[in-house]
This record gives C-alpha cells, sequence and structure tokens, in this order.
C-alpha cells in the first residue's frame, strides 16, 4: 500500500491512496469533462486554467500525472512541460499532452521537451482512460 504525503500511519492503513491528476486546459468544458471522468474513476483530480495555475499546483502538491493543453494564452503547454522537467524528473511527474495539433513535429517537439505521452483532441474517453491507466503501470503505480 503506498502512503500519501502528511496521512498518519493508521489512517493510511485504512485508505487507499488516491493517485493525483492535474488537469491543465483554457477549455472550461475540457476541465469539467476531465474531471469528472477521472474522479469517476477513484483519482483525484485537480484543475488549472492556464499555465502559471497549473505551476504554482504543482510546486504545493506535486500530482502524479498532468494533463496539459499545448494551446493556452499566456504560457504555452510546451513552456509548462519544460518548466516542469526543470524541477521533477519524468519518474516524478507524467507529462500527458492534450491538443489539438496533430502533425508529427508537434508531437515530436512535446516529447523532446519533456512529455511523456501525446493525445490529440476530439479524444475518446475510453482511450484516454487506458493511456492513463498504462502511464500509471509504467510508473509502477499499481491501483
Amino acid at each position: 500500500m503506498v502512503q500519501p504525503k502528511g496521512i498518519g500511519y493508521m489512517q493510511a492503513a485504512v485508505t487507499q491512496a488516491k493517485w493525483k491528476i492535474l488537469v491543465v486546459d483554457d477549455d472550461p468544458q475540457i476541465r469539467k469533462i476531465l474531471e469528472r471522468m477521472l474522479s469517476g474513476a477513484d483519482y483525484e483530480v485537480r484543475t488549472a486554467d492556464d499555465g502559471y495555475s497549473a505551476l504554482e499546483r504543482i510546486k504545493e502538491d506535486p500530482p502524479h500525472l498532468v494533463i496539459l493543453d499545448i494551446m493556452m494564452p499566456g504560457m504555452s503547454g510546451i513552456e509548462v512541460c519544460r518548466a516542469i522537467r526543470e524541477t521533477h524528473p519524468a519518474s516524478s511527474i507524467q507529462v500527458l499532452m492534450l491538443s489539438a495539433k496533430d502533425s508529427q513535429s508537434d508531437r515530436r517537439r512535446a516529447l523532446e521537451y519533456g512529455a511523456n505521452d501525446y493525445v490529440t483532441k476530439p479524444f475518446h474517453i475510453a482511450s484516454l482512460t487506458r493511456k492513463i491507466r498504462y502511464i500509471f503501470e509504467k510508473m509502477g503505480v499499481e491501483k
């Protein structure tokens, strides 16, 4: 059993840890859909509507996975991914890019800057859920 930070031994013995996911997208509908879907799959989900808020949330309480839109105002998802990798290795926080951009060069660029995987919009909920499970399996994390 994995114990989340800050939970005492006795409480952790009775409570199974929830894997933390941060959803970062400037589209409120996407955030809402993903939050509802992932919470229903028993993940602890937080959201951010821009890159700056995302980096603050990561600093306060690092998630296991960040689902990150590429095209956002202010700070792009690529810039956020680069900032995450400056302070967190890929083994501690996984990054799944979620974008309407579908070219091979966009995918390659995201992976070069530290993303672990890439999904294009529109996406199927079932395939996104499978990708998330696969990412956690690669980390050695079992739900």
